[in-house]
């Protein structure tokens, strides 16, 4: 279907996952071996991996525009490309976050909490790889539920970290700072649930 639209859009959201993955990979080694003063060279790191996603994503959408029939309703490829884009945006803002608040060390239960996100996104990248043939597929549903399922550990161990953080930061700046840094966490998880949100529904419409 798609090779025959004359642009596949799959291939496109494979690349944009692809993105996905090595940035929360970033993050997550970042966060693995933390050193404050290396920020700003981790920071333009993500960044440039959120810049090549949105190259990407325009790509698409210039060839959208000119689609005459896609393979998928428009609407769809739109918000299923922009759900991506916004998975590496959320990493990205963590990042900037820890740089603009001058982060000197970091609290233990984000590494966690990363890890997640990084196993979110490999998810997703195994999702997008039997999105093309949806109607097929025996696998797809089940890569949804786990992304589903692995945000929600993700709300749990936000929780909890908020929870310590309010119990043991050492004074306003520090807390205002870090809950504006697991917010983005959440977040990124957040926009991986919508990923598989959006492919779930474009299965559901179509089969």
């Amino acid at each position: 279907m798609a090779k025959k639209s004359g642009c596949n859009y799959f291939e496109f959201f494979r690349e944009m996952t692809d993105c996905a993955c090595r940035a929360a990979e970033a993050l997550h080694t970042l966060f693995s071996n933390y050193q404050a003063e290396r920020l700003r060279e981790e920071t333009e790191t993500i960044h440039k991996i959120e810049h090549e996603a949105d190259i990407k994503k325009h790509s698409m959408m210039q060839r959208l525009l000119k689609e005459f029939l896609p393979p998928i309703d428009r609407e769809d490829i739109i918000r299923i490309a922009h759900v991506l884009d916004e998975v590496v945006d959320m990493i990205d803002e963590v990042v900037m976050s820890l740089y603009m608040n001058d982060i000197p060390a970091c609290r233990p239960d984000v590494l966690p909490i990363s890890g997640v996100i990084v196993k979110q996104c490999e998810e997703l990248k195994k999702l997008m790889q039997e999105f093309e043939n949806y109607k097929k597929s025996t696998k797809i549903m089940e890569h949804v539920v786990v992304v589903n399922t692995l945000e929600e550990e993700c709300d749990r161990m936000f929780l909890e970290a908020v929870r310590t953080l309010k119990r043991t930061c050492s004074g306003p700046i520090e807390l205002i700072a870090w809950k504006e840094i697991y917010k983005s966490l959440e977040d990124c998880a957040d926009a991986c649930e919508k990923v598989a949100d959006a492919v779930e529904e474009v299965v559901m419409k179509n089969t």
